[in-house]
């Protein structure tokens, strides 16, 4: 298998969830939140480096899971993945159980070639909300990495059977059936891909087409 990670094609939940934080000292409790509100409406706008800054300050003048989850979603969207990483690591020490964040520090333990930290992540989320269908696939993409073919399959089956129309699972059984030399399975998985409701991420299209190039020339 070639080294490098593959695609992970869903992108980063960039929910800026109200509410969900700890509260702040009732001193800073304004500014903290006007901070948050400038924080979402840059990243809503594109400028990932003003949202950063705004939700540091906005963590700095009163820790939250907000501030701190926002935070790690602005940083991974600039590409700072190790910083993004210890933002969602502090939103978790607010509430261990939030979902959005351990997936995503799974998507960000997974791009830095972490893979025993991303699959306990997505292993937590599932624990929590079974019927996650987007997680099983990140599950499955992590077992893929780590050549554990048969729980990928596992994971992407069950992605599937809880979401049929999910695009990303469709492309990781490509993916999959490319891994096991079942060339003939992967191009009806990628042929069923294209044909399908489009992924999350525009990329998938065109690696998915570059793939089925390289499969029919085999």
């Amino acid at each position: 298998m070639n080294k490098r990670l593959f695609s992970l094609f869903l992108l980063i939940a960039a929910l800026m969830l109200a509410g969900c934080g700890a509260a702040p000292d009732a001193g800073n409790q304004g500014d903290a939140q006007a901070l948050l509100t400038s924080a979402q409406n840059a990243f809503s706008s594109g400028n990932y480096e003003q949202a950063a800054a705004d939700f540091q300050a906005a963590a700095t003048a009163a820790a939250s899971l907000d501030a701190y989850f926002g935070l790690g979603n602005a940083l991974t969207r600039l590409g700072r993945l190790a910083e993004a990483q210890a933002a969602y690591e502090k939103a978790l020490e607010i509430n261990p159980n939030h979902t959005p964040t351990l997936s995503n520090l799974g998507v960000a333990y997974y791009q830095l070639g972490q893979l025993s930290q991303a699959q306990e992540m997505f292993s937590k989320v599932l624990q929590i909300t079974p019927q996650d269908a987007e997680t099983h696939y990140l599950l499955a993409a992590t077992y893929i990495q780590r050549q554990n073919l048969e729980a990928a399959e596992q994971s992407l089956q069950r992605a599937l059977e809880i979401n049929p129309t999910l695009p990303e699972a469709r492309f990781g059984l490509g993916i999959l059936r490319r891994e096991q030399g079942r060339v003939q399975e992967a191009i009806a998985e990628f042929e069923a891909f294209l044909a399908g409701p489009p992924a999350q991420d525009p990329r998938a299209r065109s690696e998915a087409e570059a793939i089925l190039r390289q499969l029919r020339g085999q």
